[in-house]
């Protein structure tokens, strides 16, 4: 599927008005604005805002096998998948560090949705401490090609160009006194090692 036809589908199924275009470079770019719905269905600390699974999974119609990293309590119902956490009393399908993913087989999965802890003081109220980012990315270098990773932080992580192709990005505003957050996304290239 081609990103006019994810951007096309996007409008379509959320029937929010168009805010992602192709830019010059190919690439797709765009800001939401989430609005001032502060509901967190799981009413877990630094759960997505309401409507943003909605969004991607409008991007991503055609994705199968699905697994959220820095899961939490990701709300299933909207965007059914596996789960990854470090802390097993959120019972994850997988009980895994992100920076080694050593359990899980992650060649099956062809769409990633990663919300990492953005800060020190994130991390504390998760009892965790600060991924390493590049890690992180490292560990997903076991993904097909082809297989997109949906990357919500403050930050955009280190990662080989020769591996992953950043495809879009999109700014991310929940509404006034809340942090900007930038969505990067990537496709695992096809490589020869």
């Amino acid at each position: 599927m081609d990103w006019q036809n994810r951007i096309d589908n996007y409008v379509r199924e959320t029937g929010f008005p168009l805010s992602l275009f192709i830019a010059g470079d190919n690439r797709v770019v765009g800001t939401w604005i989430m609005g001032n719905d502060y509901r967190v269905k799981s009413s877990y600390y630094g759960g997505y805002p309401a409507g943003y699974l909605r969004r991607i999974k409008a991007l991503f119609p055609d994705k199968e096998r699905t697994l959220h990293l820095f899961s939490g309590k990701v709300d299933l119902s909207v965007f059914p998948g596996d789960t990854v956490d470090i802390n097993p009393d959120l019972k994850p399908t997988y009980i895994d560090d992100a920076q080694s993913l050593k359990s899980v087989p992650l060649e099956k999965y062809d769409l990633v949705l990663a919300d990492p802890p953005y800060s020190i003081e994130d991390c504390e109220r998760y009892g965790t401490s600060m991924v390493k980012r590049n890690l992180v990315m490292r560990a997903l270098q076991r993904l097909s090609p082809d297989a997109h990773v949906v990357w919500l932080d403050q930050v955009l992580p280190m990662y080989r160009k020769d591996v992953f192709a950043p495809e879009a990005v999109i700014g991310m505003w929940k509404s006034t006194n809340h942090r900007f957050r930038g969505i990067t996304i990537f496709r695992r290239l096809a490589t020869r090692h």
